[in-house]
């Protein structure tokens, strides 16, 4: 079941974008670094409060799977690499983690300044009815 939870996350955001009015998806463009810093400043946070940040690494390991025999075409089962996500806990240091919390709070204060004319210029293009 857990691979099934991104597929279905996945499916849920195509189908809003499908909704998406012309200048929500103008909009959203606008906003898309400002979008990626707050869960920058949200990850950190939270791996202040977790007390350790969570690092996620493609690890390869061996796993059934189903082989053909390149001669006869039949199929057996036979063990295979298969890469898997781990995480594993890295330490913080707070901060550090702090210190960066501001700078990327600084940085979409800059952002937000930086996108209010590119709204501006959607809200112009795709009048609201």
């Amino acid at each position: 079941m857990p691979r099934l939870r991104p597929l279905a996350a996945l499916a849920a955001l195509a189908l809003l974008a499908g909704c998406a009015t012309p200048l929500d998806r103008c909009i959203q463009r606008a906003e898309r670094e400002i979008r990626f810093l707050e869960a920058e400043i949200t990850e950190r946070r939270v791996n202040i409060a977790r007390g350790h940040a969570i690092e996620r690494r493609i690890v390869p390991q061996m796993a059934p799977a189903w082989c053909r025999d390149p001669l006869t075409g039949r199929v057996y089962t036979c063990f295979d690499w298969v890469d898997t996500v781990r995480e594993f806990r890295r330490p913080i240091h707070v901060p550090d983690e702090e210190e960066r919390i501001a700078q990327l709070e600084r940085a979409v204060a800059r952002e937000r300044a930086a996108a209010e004319p590119a709204i501006a210029a959607c809200r112009a293009r795709f009048p609201a009815d």
